[in-house]
């Protein structure tokens, strides 16, 4: 399936929904038909410390308004780099994160991975 990237990533859906209607519950299934290793994260039901300690990417499904709440959690991740999906940009948060020597990208994870993109 993404024959031209064989590496797989560790890839941390932060913002994760039961609902298989959300863009996140997508991404995580698509995430899986490419063979990586995703991990759903919800933090309305999830403690922080339920997440691996690392990970490669973290896609993100969460206003910035909420996104601000769980910073903390995300700047204690080590991890390379972080997808802003459509609707979960956060100036404040990308500046921290980027200071940090995170890779930020603005994308679409379900459109990055049928385009060969991840």
């Amino acid at each position: 399936m993404n024959a031209t990237n064989p590496k797989k990533e560790k890839v941390i859906v932060f913002g994760y929904s039961d609902n298989p209607e959300r863009y996140s519950n997508m991404a995580y299934h698509l995430l899986k038909d490419f063979h990586h290793e995703a991990i759903k994260y919800n933090p309305r039901e999830q403690e922080g410390s339920e997440l691996p300690k690392s990970c490669d990417t973290v896609t993100l499904y969460m206003s910035a308004a909420i996104s601000d709440k769980f910073s903390d959690v995300l700047m204690n991740l080590d991890f390379k780099r972080i997808i802003f999906n459509p609707g979960t940009e956060n100036v404040k948060l990308e500046e921290k994160l980027l200071a940090k020597g995170i890779e930020v990208v603005h994308g679409c994870t379900l459109v990055m991975l049928r385009t060969d993109q991840f």
